[in-house]
């Protein structure tokens, strides 16, 4: 993969405020934006002009990440209205540039269908932007600034727009198998961003270690189990009913084999290599 660069200033200084980004030869700039320091753009007249802008949250009770994507032509007075009606979000990600408001619009539809399509993160957007349409020169250019959107996030550890098949990352298909108890057993694959997915049709060990239990990952198999990713197979096991990323390969395998496990080692490819030795050794 071709190298980039990308460049952050911090104009406060506080590494936990508002940074500015920009990336070499692009006209664009990002602001990302911790709530708490909103009344920090107000200073800054970019703010002003056309964007898109993404708004991030948490869910604390399913685990979910939220966002929410927008345009506006006058950011500072949008985010203070969110600011009062929006409680999910505590970051907000924000693109200018030399944009216009078709410009927005369309990168508007075209991020909101994007996200909706990956299904990395559950869109807060009640209504589909609707599409509009760009002349052949127009469109070159803002699908270009659309792309370093994308690069900027990605960096930054937002998957928004990040499709699972294109981040798989060494192409390997791993295999949980536990040695105690052969209810537990599934395939899955690495992610370029740490996280670990774990494939339809993985059984996961019903019964739990007591250690497990009231443990982060016991509350994550009751979540998946009452959002029907997981349902009961046998007297023993669950299945996966759909795909599902996990936070990261321990996670993954925690709830294949419900107690706790070291997914770097417990992952291994099809000849007995664990996920450690083919990625971080």
């Amino acid at each position: 993969m071709k190298s980039k660069a990308m460049q952050i200033l911090v104009p406060g200084g506080n590494p936990n405020g508002m940074k500015i980004i920009e990336v070499p030869g692009w006209s664009g700039k990002c602001f990302l934006l911790p709530r708490q320091n909103l009344k920090e753009l107000k200073d800054f007249p970019d703010i002003d002009k056309p964007g898109l802008y993404v708004l991030f949250g948490f869910d604390e009770e399913s685990g979910d990440d939220l966002a929410y994507i927008g345009e506006s032509e006058n950011f500072y007075n949008r985010i203070t209205n969110h600011d009062s009606n929006k409680d999910f979000w505590d970051t907000a990600a924000i693109f200018t540039g030399v944009l216009n408001k078709a410009h927005v619009k369309y990168l508007e539809h075209k991020a909101t269908v994007l996200a909706h399509k990956v299904n990395r993160m559950m869109i807060q957007n009640k209504v589909q932007p609707p599409e509009n349409s760009l002349s052949d020169i127009d469109k070159i250019s803002v699908e270009d600034f659309f792309e370093k959107v994308q690069f900027i996030l990605e960096t930054l550890g937002y998957q928004l727009f990040s499709a699972i098949t294109e981040s798989i990352s060494d192409k390997k298909i791993y295999e949980f198998s536990d040695a105690t108890n052969k209810a537990g057993n599934g395939k899955g694959s690495l992610l370029e961003s740490g996280e670990f997915i774990v494939y339809k049709g993985s059984l996961s060990r019903i019964k739990e270690t007591p250690s497990f239990a009231g443990y982060s990952g016991s509350l994550l198999r009751k979540k998946l189990e009452n959002d029907g990713v997981i349902k009961r197979f046998n007297e023993e096991s669950f299945i996966f009913e759909n795909d599902y990323v996990f936070k990261s390969p321990s996670a993954a395998a925690d709830c294949i084999a419900g107690r706790s496990c070291n997914g770097w080692t417990a992952w291994k490819d099809d000849k007995g290599k664990t996920l450690d030795e083919n990625v971080r050794k």
